[in-house]
C-alpha cells in the first residue's frame, strides 16, 4: 500500500471535505488512505462495484461515464487534479458505484476509506455541513449542465465550454488537455460535428486552431453569439 506523500496530504487537506477535520482525525484518515497510479485507459472501478472508497484526483484526469443500453458511452464528468469524486455514495442506500471511472492519461488518485470517513462524519456536525455544501454546489452545477444541453444548440454549448476553459489574461487560450472525442461526448456533440463547428468558427475569425490549443480571437463576439 502506497501512502500519500506529505505534498499529496497537503493537497487533500485543502479540499472542502477535509478542512473541518481535526489533526487527529486527518492523521487517522491518511494512515488508511492509499494511492493508485493508473495508466491512460486503466479502469479504477466499474458500475456496480461495491463502494469502498471515495477518491481524490491528485494528478491527471478521471472520466466518469455510463454505458447506455445501445452500447454508447455517456460521459458524466471529467475529474481533474485537486477534486473529489464518489463521496455522494455515502448517502446511497445501495452502496455501489453508479458509474464507471477510467483514467484518461497517467493519473494518480487517493482512495479515502469510506467506512472510516463515514465514522468521522457521524461525529462532526461541521463536516456534515461541508459535505452538504459541496453536494449543493454539485446540484447547481448539474442544473446548469442540463440547461446547457436543453436550451442551447451545439455551437453555443461549444463556445460556452471554450469560454469556461480559457486561461491567460485576458482569458484567450484554451489548452486541449482532453481528447476531442471526450470533449464532444461531454457536450453531447458528435466528434465530427465538433470539428466542423471549430473549423467554421476559425474561418469566421472567432478563433485560431493549433494542435494542442485554441486561441480565442474575439471574446466579446463569442459571448454575443451564445446570447443571441
Amino acid at each position: 500500500m502506497i501512502l500519500p506523500t506529505e505534498r499529496q496530504q497537503q493537497l487533500i487537506r485543502q479540499l472542502p471535505l477535509f478542512q473541518s477535520l481535526t489533526s487527529v482525525q486527518f492523521a487517522q484518515l491518511m494512515a488508511q488512505t492509499h494511492c493508485h497510479s493508473l495508466k491512460g485507459g486503466e479502469l479504477l472501478f466499474q458500475q456496480g462495484d461495491p463502494f469502498k472508497a471515495l477518491f481524490v484526483t491528485l494528478e491527471g484526469d478521471i472520466k466518469l461515464f455510463q454505458l447506455m443500453a445501445n452500447g454508447d458511452e455517456k460521459i458524466v464528468d471529467i475529474v481533474s487534479s485537486g477534486h473529489t469524486f464518489a463521496e455522494a455514495i455515502l448517502f446511497f442506500r445501495a452502496r455501489r458505484y453508479p458509474l464507471n471511472a477510467i483514467a484518461l492519461k497517467s493519473t494518480v488518485v487517493a482512495a479515502i476509506p469510506a467506512l472510516l470517513y463515514e465514522q468521522i462524519l457521524r461525529s462532526s456536525v461541521d463536516l456534515c455541513f461541508e459535505l452538504m455544501g459541496k453536494m449543493s454546489q454539485r446540484i447547481h452545477w448539474l442544473m446548469g449542465e442540463i440547461e446547457q444541453l436543453t436550451l442551447h444548440d451545439a455551437t453555443s454549448r461549444l463556445i460556452n465550454w471554450l469560454l469556461d476553459h480559457a486561461t491567460n489574461a485576458p482569458n484567450t487560450t484554451v489548452e486541449l488537455t482532453l481528447p476531442k472525442q471526450v470533449i464532444a461526448s461531454r457536450l453531447s456533440i458528435q466528434p465530427e460535428t465538433l470539428s466542423r463547428i471549430l473549423k467554421r468558427l476559425a474561418q469566421q475569425g472567432y478563433l485560431q486552431l493549433h494542435e494542442n490549443r485554441i486561441d480565442l480571437l474575439n471574446i466579446e463576439a463569442l459571448r454575443a453569439h451564445t446570447q443571441g
